[in-house]
């Protein structure tokens, strides 16, 4: 999927310690056919004087999700300044315990840093509640005309 200039975007770090998070960036340029510069919005320069620009694989990048919010049992939280995929594990209005899957950590999360985990697959966001999990599921799912 091409990304345009100035266009808002998360990027995946696949690094141990950061498996699972996503980070706010900026596109700023395209390299070749499969990168992208970035800059973030919330990594700084290893000096910590200006944010971090990198180039990243296309693969490692999606759009913003969409901008709603719903109680949903997978979440991601925004934790260390991005987002981690994790479980509600408790919630004491209006915020939020968020067991992460990166670490087991539960943390506490004010309701706006908490939203619907949805997968970037193929060039869509998908709801991974509604996937089928296996050939079975599948055709249960054919079946139903889901």
């Amino acid at each position: 999927m091409p990304f345009a200039h100035k266009e808002t975007v998360e990027v995946c770090k696949k690094q141990e310690g950061f498996v699972s998070s996503y980070y706010t960036a900026t596109v700023l340029a395209a390299i070749g056919r499969t990168k992208y510069l970035v800059r973030y919005e919330t990594r700084f320069s290893e000096d910590r004087t200006r944010l971090l620009t990198e180039p990243v694989e296309e693969s490692d990048i999606r759009p913003l999700p969409p901008p709603h919010l719903e109680v949903a049992e997978k979440v991601d939280a925004y934790v260390n300044d991005g987002w981690f995929v994790g479980k509600i594990v408790r919630k004491v209005d209006p915020n939020y315990y968020v067991k992460l899957d990166s670490t087991g950590n539960v943390v506490h999360c004010p309701f706006y840093k908490v939203r619907i985990h949805l997968e970037w697959e193929d060039g869509k966001w998908v709801y991974p509640g509604n996937k089928p999990q296996n050939d079975d599921d599948q055709a249960k799912a054919s079946e139903l005309g889901s």
